[in-house]
């Protein structure tokens, strides 16, 4: 981060208001626990912040969940006493992370990520108001590290350690890994069923941030990183909705780039274009409703963005070979 845009940093931070633990703009509203998962969930206090925290908590590891939009412009304070490792994952919003010893401020953004080694921090992190806060936050115990195996071929606690990467962790959300949030965000399980699943999907997620983790990118934001935020974050509006049929301009109005920019760089980036990604995403979602469930033709239609069942069953034919009643009428033969 350069000099001026430190600077225009700490002028926006100068007027928000500090607290020194989120428990104390939160309010408790529904606690449980079953199978020996502990889980909590709060409601923001009223002056604060419309929304919700939530957290799960088992065997070395914690899952919190917040979705809030925020009335006050906050710093939260904090010091961490124990050491873990932590998958973060920002769907939303923003968060200007201060670290006691590391010189620049870290501008964590919509659409980003990050895996790290924790030990024994002091620091704090901004929230902007009037900004849609939405994260996924996962922290693992050394002891949960220890019983998966975690360190051992990968040296996740070196290769990972807020010391040795300093700021360059920031990675964009893959597709993978939307779809896996998307899992967790939605998940009603309880009891054993919530522990398995939980444990599962944060492997799942150790394991995609390992693939995908040979060259760490930089937090300093160049104009491509830029552009291929905005694309990812095209991809995710795409995704996150089926029901919508978006045009490209409604795309390009709400992601910030040009309509030809973000035809060509969207093509170039996922190697097919606007329309064969959605279609994609649809007839898939389509094929798992007839396979798994009973919804009728026309309400699947309807849930995959399209209003009249005539065109979705045109759609389908013309990318399966089938209508969605011959396909689904050969899945129960199989």
């Amino acid at each position: 981060m350069d000099k001026k845009r430190r600077k225009k940093t700490s002028l926006k931070t100068k007027n928000k208001k500090k607290i020194d633990t989120l428990y104390s703009i939160l309010e408790l509203t529904k606690t449980k626990e079953q199978c020996g998962i502990l889980s909590k969930k709060f409601r923001f206090l009223e002056e604060f912040g419309t929304g919700y925290f939530e957290y799960n908590r088992f065997d070395g590891l914690y899952i919190g969940i917040f979705d809030v939009l925020l009335k006050e412009d906050l710093i939260i304070d904090g010091y961490l006493s124990k050491d873990f490792l932590e998958l973060s994952f920002l769907i939303e919003g923003e968060q200007i992370i201060k670290i006691d010893g590391i010189e620049r401020d870290l501008i964590y953004e919509s659409q980003e990520s990050y895996l790290l080694y924790l030990s024994k921090i002091q620091g704090s992190v901004s929230y902007h108001k009037r900004k849609r806060l939405k994260e996924v936050k996962i922290r693992m115990s050394i002891n949960f590290i220890k019983r998966h195996r975690l360190d051992e071929e990968h040296n996740i606690l070196e290769k990972y350690s807020l010391v040795k990467l300093q700021n360059s962790f920031l990675k964009p959300l893959c597709p993978k890994t939307q779809d896996i949030l998307s899992e967790i965000l939605t998940d009603k399980r309880n009891g054993l069923l919530k522990r398995l699943f939980l444990e599962s999907k944060t492997l799942e997620l150790i394991a995609l941030k390992l693939e995908n983790s040979s060259k760490p990118k930089s937090i300093v934001t160049t104009p491509a990183d830029h552009l291929v935020k905005k694309l990812y974050q095209t991809q995710h509006l795409i995704a996150s909705d089926l029901s919508i049929q978006h045009s490209i301009q409604q795309l390009s109005r709400q992601i910030g780039l040009n309509d030809f920019v973000l035809k060509k760089e969207f093509k170039s980036l996922f190697d097919k274009t606007i329309f064969e990604y959605a279609t994609e995403l649809r007839m898939n979602k389509a094929k798992q409703l007839l396979h798994h469930s009973k919804k009728p033709i026309y309400e699947i239609s309807e849930i995959v963005g399209y209003k009249n069942s005539t065109h979705f069953t045109a759609a389908f034919k013309k990318t399966e070979g089938v209508t969605p009643k011959l396909y689904r009428n050969n899945k129960k033969l199989q």
